[in-house]
């Protein structure tokens, strides 16, 4: 059992390292753009949230990895994290093309709430402490 949790904390940790990437790439391209468009305070917050939930995925993924009892609250944490986000990104237009993505975010979101699961019952069978 310690191994499979050990490979789903690397699976998180790359996760949260593409996450990250994403966020510094959006910001340079905003950057990059911004003497042509103007870059809406929806799209800049959305970056923010991308790179928050970045970190605490990156974190949540060492602390399985580590087979940290630290993995509850990370892991609780990136979940609260998507929640929101999810929640407040689903106000926009269903009919927009970002629909398909955010889509994608919820399934994303499903996996991630599986997991929290199972990291939330380790500590009951002595993996993580």
């Amino acid at each position: 059992m310690e191994w499979a949790a050990r490979a789903i904390g690397m699976f998180y940790v790359l996760g949260g390292l593409m996450l990250l990437y994403q966020a510094w790439l959006n910001w340079r391209l905003q950057r990059a753009l911004s003497g042509v468009i103007a870059v809406p305070a929806d799209d800049q917050i959305a970056d923010g949230v991308i790179a928050l939930g970045g970190v605490v995925v990156l974190m949540s993924g060492v602390a399985l990895a580590a087979l940290s009892a630290w993995a509850v609250v990370a892991f609780l944490a990136g979940w609260a994290i998507q929640a929101a986000y999810l929640l407040w990104v689903n106000r926009a237009d269903l009919d927009s093309p970002l629909a398909s993505g955010r889509l994608k975010s919820v399934h994303a979101f499903a996996a991630y709430t599986a997991v929290t699961g199972v990291v939330l019952w380790l500590p009951l069978t002595g993996v993580l402490g």
